[in-house]
């Protein structure tokens, strides 16, 4: 008898993704790198290749920055404008590239240290985006 009501009740289920609807409100199933730079949550280094800001000898694996590293260091003000500091996201990108190669071979994700322009060490991750390529970020971002 008890089984009997179990069975009943599982066909009172309701649909599929009307309980996350009710707590949570519409889902966003996909946010891309490139919506989130709009957004200003996301720096493309591609930008300062183009201008020819930075010239890299290949690619560089690293394609964003999140604006929340960028807020520690990477921005100077001149002229009442807030413009990025290019030896400081030069220096970002070396140290970056150091921890992207001891990313094991074929794995999506490392993290490591560096440090920040004010001398303070600070835990960052890359972590592969849509683009094939690598976010730089800080351990909140991810």
């Amino acid at each position: 008898m008890k089984n009997q009501n179990i069975n009943q009740n599982e066909n009172k289920t309701p649909e599929e993704g009307d309980l996350i609807k009710k707590f949570f409100g519409d889902v966003i199933y996909t946010y891309t790198s490139e919506e989130a730079t709009e957004d200003g949550f996301l720096f493309d280094l591609d930008l300062l290749v183009k201008a020819k800001k930075i010239q890299p000898y290949a690619e560089l694996p690293i394609k964003y920055i999140t604006t929340n590293l960028l807020d520690l260091g990477y921005w100077k003000e001149e002229n009442d404008k807030q413009e990025l500091n290019l030896p400081n996201i030069l220096d970002l990108v070396v140290q970056a590239l150091r921890i992207f190669r001891k990313k094991p071979q074929n794995d999506y994700f490392v993290s490591g240290n560096l440090q920040l322009p004010s001398g303070k060490r600070q835990k960052v991750f890359l972590a592969e985006n849509e683009t094939g390529r690598y976010t730089l970020m800080l351990p909140g971002d991810y």
